[in-house]
Parts: structure tokens; sequence; C-alpha cells
């Protein structure tokens, strides 16, 4: 065959730089539909899975305070981040350290935002929001995105620091299903709130659901903390 042939044939089985660039632009236009697919699909995961957590933390609760004389555990207060403030007289521990026979050690102690990782105690939804407090939040308070209600505040009054939640015996809740013993942050940003601008709480009767933020109130804690437990 003469070499012309060959040339001929390697010319025709070449795409040419038009063809290349629709091919491209085919795929492109195909990977832009499918993203935010992909996108919602995450979303939908953290949430079982961040909801999925707090039915955990419930349910050992409520084995913890079927061991303790029917009382809520009382850690130091609402978590590490918050240091030594409003102590529980005499407590030295954490609620992860308390309720570690009921579900596990927590996550190991980081100390830089790298190291953060999902797991029982954090929401991966809470790992990537937007809000700057969050992530030094999160290493702050031992890789722990949910908070303990130590103590709740009352609208117009404040801190009831004469009968906090931590400590307290189950029976005396007056809404154990409205009543939220544990929720997660950030709750100070309604707008960067990791589930669809709402946080999941868990309840006294050991429910999780989901609760929709307000942007009228920048802390979910001062407005809603107390409903329930009186």
């Amino acid at each position: 065959m003469p070499a012309h042939s060959f040339s001929a044939l390697r010319t025709k089985a070449a795409f040419t730089l038009i063809e290349l660039l629709v091919v491209i632009a085919i795929i492109a236009i195909l990977a832009g539909m499918l993203l935010p697919a992909l996108a919602k699909a995450k979303s939908k995961a953290d949430d079982a899975y961040c909801l999925n957590n707090n039915k955990q933390i419930g349910i050992a609760i409520i084995l913890y305070s079927g061991d303790y004389n029917e009382r809520y555990p009382a850690p130091i207060n609402w978590g590490r981040n918050w240091g030594m403030s409003y102590q529980t007289p005499g407590a030295t521990m954490w609620l992860p350290e308390l309720l570690q026979p009921y579900i596990g050690t927590n996550n190991d102690i980081v100390t830089t935002a790298a190291a953060l990782k999902k797991g029982t105690w954090i929401c991966p939804a809470a790992l990537r929001t937007k809000d700057p407090n969050m992530t030094p939040t999160v290493v702050t308070n031992n890789q722990t995105t949910y908070v303990w209600t130590h103590i709740y505040n009352r609208p117009g009054v404040g801190y009831v620091t004469a009968n906090p939640v931590s400590g307290r015996y189950t029976i005396n809740v007056v809404s154990p299903s409205t009543a939220t013993m544990l929720w997660e942050m950030p709750y100070w940003n309604q707008p960067l709130m990791p589930h669809h601008k709402g946080i999941n709480t868990v309840h006294s009767d050991g429910s999780a659901w989901w609760y929709q933020g307000d942007p009228a109130q920048y802390d979910w804690w001062a407005y809603h903390s107390w409903e329930g437990w009186e």
C-alpha cells in the first residue's frame, strides 16, 4: 500500500479540534447538571447522619438516667468550650465522658482544624458551615458539635440557675417531647445553621428532630432552651 494511504487513514481516525471542543462542552454540561444532584444527596446524607448521632446520644442519656436514680447526667456544664462557667457542684466530667459506657468513646481529642473528622459527637454538616467561629469552637469543645442543656434561659428572666437540667430528676419535665436535652452548633447564626438554616435537637423522651431557625432570633438557646422543661 502506498505511504500516502497510511497518512489518509491516520487523518480520518483523529478527532478534529472542533469535535474535541464539542465533546468537552457536552461533558461540562452533564457535570453541571449532575453536581447539584450530588450536593443534594450529600446534604440528605449529612442530615441522616446527624439525626442518627442525636438518636444514639438520646438513647444513651435515657440509659444513663435509668442507672443513676432516674436523674439526667450532671456534667461540668454545657461543654468544654464554656470552660468552668456555671459549673455543676462536684462535677469533674463532660457529657461525652459520662456517656462513654453507653455510647463508646468520643473521637480522639484534636487541637487543630485539619484533624477534625465526623463521628458520633460531630456532625459533618457542621464542619462545612461558613460560620468563621465554628471550626475553632469545635476544636475547643473537644471535637463536639453538640451542646448539652446544662442550664436553660427563659426570655425576660435569664439563666434559670436554681433548677438546672444537669442532675434533674427525669420526672421533673413538663413536656418530654419538647424539652431539649441536646442541640447543635452553630445555633447562634440562623443563615449558617448546619441543616437548611435549621438545627437538629434531642428531647428528653429520646426523640430527635429538625428545628427551623428563625432569622429574627440570633441565639436559639436564648429563646428556646427553656421550652418543655417548665
